[in-house]
């Protein structure tokens, strides 16, 4: 049977373990999945059906990942994925992007340890600002502020007189915050370079 008649629907929520066995068919070389159940040593009936959507047990997923060649937590964990009722499997989701991203994500989780509950507050809407805007604006808001942080206390002050003068019109958003944040701002020590402390 051609692999390209066995393609299934792709899994909303990530690969299903079908997609990953059909992937790693494909990748391995084999030109069919008759052909690949030979070369791995494994019972065609059953190999078909998983290619087919069937999800194995355990053990039997860990043979095939090591004979495929396919990371076996990755496969066990799109299996308990697919066998999870809908409202869980954003944990699962979780876990996953924990792995595909975990330098960032542990860092993160370090960071939010040492916040305080104001601090943490303003990390929440610093992450509400960030997933509903587009990224264009993120990079330069972000590069604005490590701009922000290199200017010395005189700059910054002189800065924020410029955004104030600019922004006169009292019913933009942001910009009462703004004024109470640049206002409340505790001054750094002459000449010191460093970021704005509130």
């Amino acid at each position: 049977m051609a692999l390209k008649s066995l393609r299934g629907k792709p899994a909303v929520d990530g690969k299903t373990v079908a997609n990953m066995i059909r992937e790693a068919v494909e990748s391995n070389g084999y030109k069919d999945v008759k052909e690949c159940a030979r070369g791995i040593k494994v019972p065609y009936d059953l190999f078909n059906k998983v290619v087919g959507g069937h999800i194995p047990k355990d053990a039997q997923l860990v043979d095939y990942a090591k004979k495929l060649k396919i990371d076996s937590r990755e496969l066990i964990l799109a299996a308990y994925r697919e066998k999870a009722p809908d409202d869980m499997k954003r944990y699962f989701n979780s876990v996953q992007l924990l792995e595909n991203h975990k330098p960032p994500v542990e860092e993160m989780i370090a960071i939010l340890d040492d916040c305080n509950p104001d601090q943490l507050d303003q990390l929440l809407q610093i992450a509400r600002m960030i997933h509903n805007s587009p990224r264009e604006y993120c990079r330069k808001a972000l590069s604005l502020v490590k701009l922000y942080q290199q200017l010395d206390v005189e700059m910054m002050a002189h800065l924020d007189s410029l955004i104030l003068l600019a922004l006169r019109n009292d019913s933009l958003p942001g910009l009462k915050q703004f004024r109470e944040t640049a206002n409340n701002a505790k001054p750094l020590a002459p000449n010191r370079r460093g970021r704005m402390r509130v």
